[in-house]
């Protein structure tokens, strides 16, 4: 009797985990832009599209505090008046009209990408 309980408790905890690792889509520590549009057009999944837009916001931070004082700035988004969702559909576009940078970190395609598609004037 104490054998099918254990049984079926291992039965029961395999099965409530399968579906936690059937989500694992991207590797961990993957850093590379292909790793990222994976997660990113994901759009039911809505833990992924927060960390999409935390990651892009994140990285824009992180230029305007590494520019230099005084330095004229190369992205401008004020202008355009673009939202989230609309800034990552275009970042997915370009992204398959440029798939040669997946292999690069993610961090430096947006920097890329922020400016060709959003370019101070």
């Amino acid at each position: 009797m104490k054998t099918l309980r254990v049984s079926i408790g291992l039965v029961i905890s395999f099965l409530v985990l399968l579906p936690v690792t059937s989500f694992a889509q991207v590797k961990p520590h993957d850093a590379s832009t292909a790793a990222m549009v994976e997660l990113c057009k994901s759009r039911n999944d809505i833990d992924a599209q927060n960390f999409c837009f935390g990651f892009g916001e994140g990285v824009y931070q992180a230029y305007l505090a590494s520019r230099p004082a005084g330095s004229k700035p190369s992205i401008c988004f004020a202008a355009n008046n673009h939202t989230r969702e609309q800034i990552l559909d275009d970042f997915l576009k370009w992204n398959q009209q440029n798939p040669q940078f997946n292999p690069e970190q993610a961090a430096k395609t947006l920097i890329r990408f922020f400016k060709q598609r959003y370019p101070c004037k």
